[in-house]
């Protein structure tokens, strides 16, 4: 029987590399080749990336700080707002 654990839930791959196959609408598609052209990154290290960003703000949220971007001389201040 196959192993139907997901690369989440199976602690067996906590130190090594898991091979995923993700579905992406054109848009999302696009939005990740747009970002991996722009840095000169491969999809793989975009995706990285991404998570990366995803868990620091999705941490951040949940111990109660705010995320916030401001232009330069910090006139303008937007808070993201997580859900």
């Amino acid at each position: 029987m196959a192993n139907t654990k997901t690369p989440s839930r199976d602690t067996s791959v906590d130190t090594g590399i898991v091979r995923l196959n993700v579905n992406l609408n054109a848009e999302t598609a696009a939005a990740l080749r747009k970002i991996a052209d722009e840095r000169d990154i491969s999809f793989t290290e975009a995706v990285r990336r991404a998570i990366s960003v995803y868990d620091f703000i999705d941490s951040e949220t949940r111990n109660g700080r705010r995320v916030q971007t401001t232009d330069s001389d910090r006139s303008n201040v937007r808070e993201l707002i997580w859900m």
